[in-house]
C-alpha cells in the first residue's frame, strides 16, 4: 500500500499519540493490512483494518494469517460507537470522497480520550488567494438546490483540499469542528521524499511504481492524491511523474477530549 514513511512513521505516531498497551486499534484505509500486523505482532494491540477494496482485503488475510481485515468504507464504519481507543488514518483521509464523514465516524467510534492519527499529504504555503477560491466555490456548490436525477451523487466540494491535497489550516479547523483537539503537527516531507526516491531505485520510475503496486481495474486516483498535481505528468512521456515542491506530508495526533458531545 502506498504509505510515504512506513513502519518508521508509523512507530513514530504510535509514540506521540501515546497508545496504551491492549488497546484497541482500527486502521482506515488499512490495504493490504501491514499496519495492522504491525499493531498486532510487535505491540500487542487488538487491531482491525478496513479498506474500500475487496482485492487489497482479500491480498491481506493471505498475506497475514488470523488478521481481521474488512471491507468497509471510512464514511460508513459498521462498529458501536465508543469502541476503539484509537483510529488511524495513514495516507487516506485524502482520497475519501467524503472527508468530514470519515471524519465524522472516526470520532464515533473512538471513546472519549481516544486518539485520531492521520499521515497524508499538505501545500506547504498554499496561495490565500485561491484558498479563497476554493472555499468560495465549495459554498456556492454545497448551497445549489438538489435536482431530480442526482439521487446516488454523492460527490461534494471540498471546503479542506486544494488540488489534491489538504490546506492544514482548513483541515484542521473541520476536525476541531467535528469535536477533535489537536496534540501535535509535524512536518514529514522526508518521508515523501524518501518514498519517492525508493519507488525510483525499485521500479524506475513513479509511474512504473503506481502501476505495480494498484490492483488492475482499479483508479488510481483512489490510491494517491496526489492525482491532480501529477495527472498532465503522467500523461506525458516525456514529462515523468513527480511530486511537486510544493508537496508536504504531515502527521497530526488529534485526541476526543472529554469534553466531547457523545454523538
Amino acid at each position: 500500500m502506498i504509505r510515504p514513511g512506513g513502519d518508521v512513521l508509523t512507530k513514530k505516531a504510535i509514540e506521540k499519540a501515546a497508545i496504551p498497551d491492549n488497546a484497541r486499534v482500527l486502521d482506515i484505509g488499512c490495504g493490504e493490512g501491514d499496519t495492522v500486523a504491525l499493531f498486532r505482532d510487535e505491540y500487542g494491540f487488538d487491531a482491525t483494518g478496513v479498506d474500500a477494496s475487496s482485492k487489497l482485503i482479500d491480498k491481506g488475510k493471505a498475506r497475514h494469517k488470523g488478521i481481521d481485515l474488512r471491507r468497509m468504507e471510512a464514511e460508513y464504519l459498521d462498529f458501536e460507537s465508543k469502541s476503539f481507543d484509537a483510529v488511524f488514518m495513514e495516507c487516506g483521509l485524502s482520497v475519501f470522497r467524503l472527508q468530514e464523514d470519515a471524519a465524522f465516524e472516526a470520532y464515533c467510534v473512538l471513546k472519549t480520550g481516544g486518539k485520531l492519527v492521520i499521515t497524508d499529504l499538505y501545500l506547504k504555503n498554499p496561495d490565500p488567494m485561491a484558498v479563497a477560491k476554493m472555499l468560495s466555490e465549495a459554498n456556492d456548490k454545497a448551497r445549489q438546490p438538489k435536482v431530480e436525477g442526482a439521487c446516488g451523487d454523492n460527490e461534494r466540494p471540498s471546503f479542506v483540499m486544494l488540488n489534491g491535497a489538504f490546506v492544514a489550516d482548513e483541515l484542521l479547523a473541520m476536525l476541531e469542528e467535528t469535536g477533535f483537539e489537536l496534540e501535535h503537527f509535524s512536518d514529514e516531507s522526508d518521508a515523501l521524499a524518501s518514498f519517492a526516491a525508493q519507488a525510483i531505485m525499485g521500479h524506475g520510475s513513479l509511474e512504473d511504481y503506481f502501476k505495480a503496486v494498484i490492483p488492475e481495474g482499479e483508479n488510481p486516483a483512489a490510491y494517491y492524491s496526489c492525482s491532480a498535481f501529477c495527472s498532465d505528468a503522467g500523461q506525458d512521456g516525456d514529462k515523468p511523474l513527480k511530486f511537486p515542491k510544493e508537496l508536504g506530508y504531515f502527521l497530526m495526533v488529534l485526541n476526543k477530549p472529554e469534553k466531547a458531545i457523545e454523538g
